[in-house]
């Protein structure tokens, strides 16, 4: 994981691989974040992918640092 806090717009949406590369992670990670709780994630409602807003992002680096 990074050591900088990622610069992100708090209720900007990002996809699991922006969520990746902005912490320093694999997306694996990620996936594991999510289905064990620790991230919470949101769908969009015309495709139905999932997405991390911004303020998870910075909620989970600030948990892990």
């Amino acid at each position: 994981m990074t050591n900088t806090r990622p610069n992100v717009a708090l209720d900007g949406r990002y996809s699991m691989v922006e969520t990746a590369a902005l912490l320093g992670v694999d997306r694996r990670t990620i996936y594991r974040w999510r289905k064990s709780g620790y991230l919470k994630q949101k769908r969009r409602r015309f495709n139905n992918r999932p997405f991390i807003t911004g303020r998870e992002i910075i909620k989970i680096f600030e948990v892990c640092n």
